[in-house]
């Protein structure tokens, strides 16, 4: 993509960071995490009222959205973006994973963890991107 950018010259680019990508994306099936009551600190327990659900030094809480860490947390944030942006016409790309297409124009992106990298040919084209991931919810800052 960056081949692109540089030898042609209606092309251009730009970067995108989507806020809480991770953090916001609802998981398809609860989980749950253990952790050491000993790691929380009194403000916390008592904040909280933790004391009484404290089992063998451990507190369990269920966690319904992704976060940073856990192996499947990048799968299921792709493909919970792939089902939001499909209706408005942007697809991943069948044989290079990581890179999108629009349907009706020629912006592409590549999306690492929450990263993206957007070439482009038209401002409107990544202007009805950005428009599309405010009306799908997420949050956005532009280099």
């Amino acid at each position: 993509m960056f081949n692109s950018v540089i030898s042609t010259d209606d092309e251009r680019f730009c970067n995108m960071d989507l806020k809480d990508f991770y953090l916001g994306t609802p998981l398809p099936n609860p989980e749950w995490m253990k952790i050491p009551i000993r790691l929380l600190s009194k403000r916390i327990i008592e904040l909280y009222n933790l004391e009484s659900l404290v089992h063998k030094g451990h507190v369990y809480v269920r966690v319904d959205k992704g976060m940073y860490g856990p192996l499947q947390a990048g799968r299921i944030a792709y493909n919970y973006l792939k089902k939001l942006l499909a209706p408005y016409g942007y697809l991943p790309t069948e044989h290079t994973p990581g890179l999108w297409k629009h349907d009706s124009s020629d912006l592409m992106f590549t999306l690492i963890v929450d990263d993206f990298g957007v070439r482009y040919t038209k401002k409107s084209d990544v202007e009805r991107l950005l428009k599309t991931f405010k009306e799908i919810g997420y949050k956005y800052s532009v280099d």
